[in-house]
């Protein structure tokens, strides 16, 4: 089970109906607003279903020889990845679970709506779940279903069918990206009455989403355009192997064509996510792309080219916010007055995350919850915390930090193993590839501490997709013979 490189054959491309269905998930998650509206949500989640069902199938009865995961402490990683892929569901289960008055008073938080219960005389015998605000939980478990299909889709599809996903991933953020360019220049008519005020947002409902959305993909594109400029490089050395000259070993394929395509595909990809004048989105995007040119170069780059190449992503930077323009961008900078007001929401956030330690108030009972912890100096609605992982802990409490420590866990005991592996072979694709998504990973996993990008299904789905890829087994290191040259 191998994550082959962008520009290798895909062997059975989108063959499989896990696969079809898959590629369907992935582009019709972000097309209304995100997913993040109720009638786009119901066809996401009937469609994962869908896959679901074919995943199960596939696994129980294929015949494809499947490659065995590490154990972590006596307990296998896929049995880890299956506990990940069902948070929602086991977190919401528990939240749901009906408890006897005695109990449910005796939870943290719970003595003022028992106060209040009383005063309206409905106290009584009724059993409760945990969770504040059951519907919205019913709802929150629902929207995790798409997160589930994605995260195991990620890690139990094939390969090539993997391979054939995460290329479909770059092309619908490039996409994305040059609507939001359209929408801020002479197309105002596609944001279809969104309230953009001139900045890009795609098919989102707001620009941090959208530069999340691309900040995601965008080390992928980085690492298609370097495999399709080796494949250009490796064709001109064999060209000039009549001639004498000594040729760099590497893969044939691509061209001009395809590299320029590449080369494009990004350009519009970061001009997009400039358009967005997103701080965080721009911030987390270009550290990830950085250091997806900086620590992911292949092989045959020495250390004076590191850094040439981190000059020319630098350059390319600021010709691109150049051309795009940085004026909005500068005056959101020093927009205090919107900082102040997430802060206080952040604040808000964490004394009622304290509140209710360490069951929660329900998976999705943020907005209902938060108005009590609200302090006199925010004014307005908040409907989500702008800081996903405060949220979370409010919401879910322990379980949020049981579920984020072993995913924490996994992640960094896999970027190990990464690192370990390309200094062995920095040409590995799977490696490269597999180290790709976990930058893209990085770049929303930043970008949530100012934001609530994890509460819109399209950047939830797209993130827990590249943590499968991550945390997927790679195959063995091919043996090595006694010169040190790995045999093929």
């Amino acid at each position: 089970m191998t994550v082959r490189g962008l520009f290798s054959n895909a062997g059975a491309g989108l063959s499989s109906p896990v696969s079809v269905l898959g590629l369907m998930l992935l582009f019709v998650s972000p097309l209304i607003r995100g997913g993040n509206r109720h009638v786009a949500l119901i066809l996401i989640e009937v469609l994962a279903l869908a896959i679901l069902v074919l995943l199960v199938v596939q696994v129980l009865f294929s015949e494809e020889p499947r490659v065995q995961s590490d154990k972590a402490g006596g307990i296998s990683e896929t049995s880890l990845v299956i506990f990940l892929a069902l948070v929602p569901l086991w977190i919401g289960a528990l939240q749901l679970l009906p408890l006897p008055p005695t109990i449910w008073s005796s939870l943290p938080g719970r003595d003022v709506y028992v106060q209040a219960l009383s005063a309206l005389n409905v106290w009584g015998s009724t059993w409760r779940p945990m969770s504040l605000a059951p519907d919205a939980t019913w709802i929150s478990v629902l929207a995790g279903i798409p997160l589930a299909v994605a995260f195991l889709m990620a890690y139990f599809v094939s390969g090539p069918h993997l391979t054939a996903l995460l290329r479909a991933v770059i092309l619908f953020a490039f996409f994305q990206a040059l609507l939001g360019l359209m929408q801020v220049s002479l197309f105002r008519e596609l944001y279809f009455g969104a309230p953009a005020y001139g900045r890009a947002i795609g098919t989102f409902a707001n620009p941090n989403h959208l530069a999340s959305y691309i900040a995601m993909a965008m080390p992928l594109t980085i690492l298609a355009l370097r495999q399709a400029l080796r494949s250009l490089e490796s064709r001109k050395r064999r060209r000039s192997r009549k001639l004498g000259i000594k040729s760099l070993v590497g893969k044939s394929g691509g061209g001009p064509l395809v590299a320029t395509m590449w080369g494009v595909v990004l350009l519009v990809q970061f001009a997009g996510l400039v358009a967005t004048q997103s701080r965080g989105g721009i911030a987390s995007a270009v550290l990830v792309a950085f250091a997806a040119v900086l620590f992911l170069p292949g092989t045959g780059v020495t250390r004076r080219t590191r850094w040439r190449l981190l000059a020319g992503a630098l350059a390319f930077t600021i010709l691109v916010m150049t051309a795009v323009g940085i004026e909005g961008l500068v005056s959101r900078m020093t927009d205090s007055v919107g900082d102040a007001s997430r802060w206080e929401m952040m604040k808000g956030t964490w004394h009622a995350a304290l509140a209710f330690f360490p069951f929660g108030s329900g998976l999705g009972t943020f907005s209902g919850v938060f108005p009590r912890f609200q302090s006199e100096a925010f004014v307005g609605y908040a409907s989500h915390a702008h800081n996903d992982y405060l949220q979370l802990l409010m919401e879910a409490g322990i379980f949020f930090v049981v579920a984020f420590g072993v995913s924490l866990w996994l992640a960094l005991r896999r970027i190990s193993i990464l690192f370990e592996r390309l200094q062995a072979d920095p040409s590995d694709q799977d490696v490269l590839t597999v180290a790709s998504c976990g930058l893209g990973l990085l770049a929303v996993f930043l970008h949530s501490w100012v934001d609530f990008n994890l509460r819109i299904p399209a950047n939830a789905m797209l993130a827990v997709f590249l943590l499968g890829v991550l945390l997927r087994p790679l195959p063995r290191l091919r043996p090595v013979d006694a010169k040190g040259q790995m045999e093929v």
